[in-house]
């Protein structure tokens, strides 16, 4: 997969809204060099359950983050699913 073009105002917004939603204890959180070449995805539909309710993800990412706490670096996962049914 290439690399994304720059991202565009709103791809901006939606990143800074889920990393300054991170818990406490995971700020601040960073991308680890080369985090683009270790993304992963998923494309094997499955249900999650969240808030109580079992939501249909067809596909999942998961993208690297490093988080210092305490002194220690970490190395965590940051984990997206695209709910709805692909177009099916």
């Amino acid at each position: 997969m290439s690399a994304p073009s720059s991202p565009t105002a709103d791809e901006g917004k939606l990143g800074q809204h889920i990393l300054a939603r991170a818990p406490q204890d995971y700020r601040p959180t960073t991308l680890p060099t080369g985090w683009e070449n270790q993304i992963e995805w998923d494309e094997q539909s499955l249900l999650w359950n969240f808030r109580g309710v079992e939501r249909r993800v067809a596909m999942a990412i998961r993208i690297p983050v490093t988080i210092t706490y305490e002194g220690q670096t970490y190395r965590d996962w940051l984990l997206i699913g695209y709910e709805g049914g692909s177009g099916e």
